[in-house]
């Protein structure tokens, strides 16, 4: 069979499409990126964002299939494909593994599909079923600071090879510990340690993981919040919150949860910004780009 492969919208390499892609060549079928020019057996389609349009693509093959969040919630990969190891040739210009250890979270937040998708927490490997040696590895759980247990055992092992981690999706400030905490600290890192400070009603439990990592080796320029805004918050609280993690020393990044709205892009675009955000105040930016006539007037 000829396979073609379509990534819609993915930012970083995709991993259900280097899973297909893996099962179909251990069957002895050909493997590639969809080509126009040619005609197919089966298409694969796979899609993160249900804005991204994907009408651009004109299929010829005798079978699509689609999936990802872009299309359904629902549509999962068979069993025997999503426990294959990802097709790294796929990618060849990236340089880290990538793949779950566990599926699933704990919280229920409004704006996440995560627990409609994946359902609650549960360990479904670890990272010898997706690591093949390479320098870097990017996990990329939902929670994997909710299984207890099964975060132990990745980062020991984590820890004993020695490899460069991304917890891409972050980790839950709310649930560290100080067993946690000393693990993290012995990890080597190749980006941030990632965690949400998306409700001001978790301030206290921000504040209290932010000091439990300290004071267990994490120091701070390691770790990166991501803020929400414009889903339950007000511009006031929104400021807030990034200067308190900017007091505390970490740092924050700005996700609106509305990219249409002026306020939340001005804010994001202030805040993300480093080199600004460092040197310039909030109402300084504001009154120096005329912002707040621009946003009152597109209101």
């Amino acid at each position: 069979m000829k396979i073609g492969l379509i990534d819609v919208d993915s930012k970083i390499p995709n991993l259900a499409l280097m899973k297909i892609s893996q099962y179909h060549k251990t069957k002895g079928d050909q493997v590639e990126f969809y080509n126009p020019m040619f005609k197919y057996d089966k298409i694969y389609m796979s899609k993160i964002f249900n804005f991204t349009p994907d009408y651009k693509y004109v299929l010829n093959a005798e079978e699509v299939i689609k999936g990802g969040t872009g299309y359904d919630l629902k549509t999962e990969l068979p069993d025997e494909i999503e426990h294959q190891r990802p097709d790294y040739s796929l990618y060849p210009k990236n340089e880290y593994a990538m793949g779950f250890c566990t599926r699933g979270c704990i919280r229920n937040c409004p704006f996440c599909v995560v627990p409609k998708k994946e359902g609650k927490i549960r360990a479904v490997a670890d990272i010898y079923d997706f690591w093949e040696g390479q320098d870097k590895l990017m996990l990329l759980d939902n929670n994997l600071t909710a299984h207890r247990e099964h975060f132990k055992k990745i980062l020991n092992q984590l820890i004993k090879e020695k490899i460069k981690v991304d917890f891409s999706q972050g980790l839950d400030i709310r649930l560290i510990s100080d067993e946690q905490a000393k693990l993290l600290s012995k990890v080597k890192l190749y980006k941030q340690i990632h965690f949400a400070f998306d409700d001001i009603k978790i301030e206290k439990a921000v504040r209290r993981g932010i000091k439990c990592l300290n004071d267990n080796g994490v120091k701070s320029y390691k770790l990166m919040f991501y803020v929400l805004i414009g889903f339950n918050s007000t511009p006031e609280e929104d400021l807030y919150r990034v200067e308190l993690l900017r007091d505390l020393g970490v740092d924050p990044f700005v996700m609106p949860y509305d990219k249409s709205d002026p306020y939340q892009r001005n804010f994001a675009r202030w805040v993300n910004h480093k080199a600004i955000f460092k040197s310039v105040k909030w109402e300084d930016y504001r009154k120096t780009n005329k912002l707040e006539e621009i946003e009152n007037e597109q209101r």
